[in-house]
């Protein structure tokens, strides 16, 4: 008896040395793991080190050409829309020019009629007038007619002439400016033009660099790193803006099936999609002409409007309720951080900024920073 009692207390012990060692067994095993991984990590590093560093150059030299070149674009189209400005205010006074001419040509005739009644009456008359002692009385209203003839004649073609001084000068003034905006705007398209021939060598340098690091391992990693910058920013943003609230007739959630989409353009990557052998597209990506207008999708506060690695020009858009929009890959950013936006509003221009080959719009709607699919949330394409 006295022996299955010790039996009994010995299982015991066992059992609770085993299940005392069995989080510290299962801490150790995962650490062990970390610690392998870390050195495939290390070794695969060493391998790719020289390519790897290489290939952030690149991308670094590309973020900095892209904002450049973004800037450029930007100024274009201020001085685009500075230019239809002065082109509108030269219409005006076009117009206004013709009106003066047409007032012009009424007072030349008057004038014209004025003088054939004034020779009719004779050269001599204001003379003979003058000569006449014998109606003091109607020398003096004559004279004063005549003097008030002759004033109200020379206001009129004073103010007019003086008035077309005016028009002339402002003509001129604005055709100098619209002059002078021309050619910068010229200017900003060579530069354009230089930026482009740069950005589609960095676009090359990069290609080279991918090949280099060909290994799918190395291309996920890649992947996997822009994506955790991505989350990161979205997890900073949902920490600041838990208790923002939207003003708008309707929620973000009441518009579910009903929302714009944010460009026109057909779907290249869906929701949910792989993206390679391991990964997913979190949202859509949306093949579209280059400089096509990007719009938002509702009422809201833009939160971030920013270069990111591997997104490019990137604007969220905070909607209320934990909702976010994201708009990445764009040509040149419109809005800036802290802007509010209406549906429809024009946000940005699509490009292909963060290392894209070709043109597209990638889109998210995110709720809590969870990324949900597009297409219970947009209105059904006609």
């Amino acid at each position: 008896m006295r022996n299955k009692s010790v039996s009994k207390a010995r299982v015991a012990l066992l059992l609770a040395i085993t299940l005392a060692l069995t989080p510290r067994l299962f801490a150790e095993d995962e650490q062990a793991k970390l610690a392998t991984l870390s050195s495939e990590i290390s070794q695969l590093q060493k391998k790719l080190r020289v390519t790897r560093t290489e290939h952030d150059e690149s991308a670094a030299d590309l973020r900095v050409i892209e904002l450049q070149s973004a800037a450029s674009r930007r100024q274009v189209l201020d001085l685009d829309q500075a230019v239809r400005l002065l082109g509108k205010e030269l219409g005006k006074l076009y117009a206004q020019q013709q009106q003066l001419d047409k007032q012009r040509q009424r007072q030349a005739s008057q004038v014209a009629q004025e003088l054939a009644a004034a020779y009719r009456l004779g050269r001599e008359e204001p003379l003979k007038v003058l000569l006449n002692q014998e109606n003091p009385a109607e020398l003096g209203r004559t004279l004063k007619y005549y003097e008030h003839i002759v004033k109200a004649r020379s206001k009129i073609l004073e103010d007019y002439q003086d008035t077309i001084r005016k028009l002339d000068s402002v003509e001129q003034s604005l055709l100098d400016k619209k002059n002078d905006l021309a050619n910068r705007r010229t200017e900003l398209h060579a530069l354009q033009r230089g930026l482009n021939i740069e950005v589609q060598q960095r676009n090359a340098l990069l290609k080279n660099s991918r090949q280099q690091i060909s290994s799918e391992k190395s291309h996920l990693a890649k992947l996997n790193l822009e994506r955790q910058q991505l989350e990161r920013i979205i997890q900073a943003l949902q920490k600041h803006l838990q208790n923002l609230t939207i003003p708008d007739n309707q929620t973000f959630s009441q518009r579910r099936g009903k929302l714009l989409w944010p460009v026109k353009a057909r779907v290249a990557r869906s929701f949910g999609s792989a993206r390679g052998s391991h990964l997913q597209w979190h949202g859509w990506l949306l093949r579209a002409t280059s400089a096509s207008p990007v719009k938002a999708i509702h009422h809201g506060r833009v939160v971030f409007s920013n270069y990111l690695r591997g997104q490019g020009l990137l604007i969220i858009i905070d909607h209320g309720d934990n909702y976010l929009s994201l708009y990445a890959h764009n040509q040149v950013l419109l809005k800036e951080t802290g802007d509010w936006v209406y549906p429809g509003d024009l946000i940005a221009r699509v490009g292909n900024t963060g290392g894209l080959e070709r043109s597209a719009l990638y889109f998210e709607i995110r709720r809590k920073g969870k990324a949900i699919d597009p297409k219970r949330w947009l209105k059904p394409r006609a």
